[in-house]
This record gives C-alpha cells, structure tokens and sequence, in this order.
C-alpha cells in the first residue's frame, strides 16, 4: 500500500508541473511545449485513474480477507 501512495504523489506533483509548464508554454508562444505538456498531462490523468482503480481492488479484497478470517474464527468459537 506504501508504493500507491508514493506513486500517486509522485503522479500528482507531474500533473501539476506539466500543467504549469503548459501554461508557461502558452504564454510564452512556445506550442511545441504546450502540446508535449498537454499530451503528458493527458497520459499521467489516465495512469492516475487507473491507480485509484487498483487501490480500490486492493481494499476490497483486504476487506473480504478480514471478513472471511472473522467468520473462521466465529465459526471456531462456536465449535468449542
């Protein structure tokens, strides 16, 4: 869980740089570095999505593990 959240602030320090850069670019009249920020821009949003998917599986499936471990022990308790 550790890497995603480093991962994701790495990914959120990008966005904000190349959205800076973009808009630097612009003023400047700089197209070529507007357009290479913007096309990064673009890619690091979707890896950003795609992140917050895989960090949603992954609580899932740490929740449905600590369900199942709770109903075994219940289960145990019972049993005795």
């Amino acid at each position: 869980m550790t890497k995603y959240f480093i991962l994701n602030i790495v990914l959120n320090l990008a966005i904000v740089f190349l959205a800076y850069c973009g808009f630097e670019g612009y003023k400047a009249g700089n197209m070529l570095v507007t357009g290479l920020s913007i096309a990064f821009l673009v890619v690091l949003i979707y890896l950003k999505v795609v992140l917050s998917k895989r960090i949603k599986v992954v609580i899932q499936e740490k929740d449905r593990e600590k369900k199942q471990q709770y109903a075994a022990k219940q289960a145990k308790g019972k049993n005795k």
